[in-house]
């Protein structure tokens, strides 16, 4: 009788420690990679200072310095409480914000992109080469940024 009540239990238990742990690591689209940075954020956007990637074996390499962020509204109120200081973030970053258009020659220290189709010219905005990282946690390491 013991025996079947501590399998009932445990039957009942597993899928709830299954759900936490698929809560705590969520799954990585295709399209994406999953990237851990330290660094201060600015408003809805981190300067980071370390960015790396918890799985390198996507070929990618981030660059990128500067993130907008985005996510969920709890973790949005979690970036705004942190405004101006420090903080460590994971989230998912899109494969094609990542790749640098145009050619590399000359081991990667010329870049040869398209050009513009004649006529006006259109200005990008600042905001278009920005790099979005979709949040999904941001926990505060303490110090405030610099000016």
């Amino acid at each position: 009788m013991l025996a079947r009540v501590i399998v009932a239990t445990v039957v009942s238990v597993s899928p709830l420690l299954a759900q936490s742990q698929e809560q705590e690591k969520p799954k990585v689209p295709k399209d994406s990679v999953m990237a851990v940075m330290t660094g201060c954020l600015k408003g809805r956007v981190i300067l980071a200072d370390d960015v790396r990637q918890t799985d390198a074996s996507s070929g990618l390499e981030i660059r990128s310095r500067s993130f907008r962020v985005e996510g969920k509204k709890d973790v949005i109120a979690t970036v705004k409480e942190n405004d101006g200081r420090r903080v460590e973030m994971t989230g998912l970053i899109k494969k094609s914000a990542l790749i640098e258009p145009g050619m590399k020659f000359k081991g990667g220290r010329i870049m040869v992109g398209g050009g513009t189709t004649g006529g006006t010219t259109m200005t990008q905005s600042p905001a278009e080469n920005v790099v979005v990282i979709d949040a999904v946690t941001v926990t505060a390491v303490g110090g405030s940024c610099g000016s």
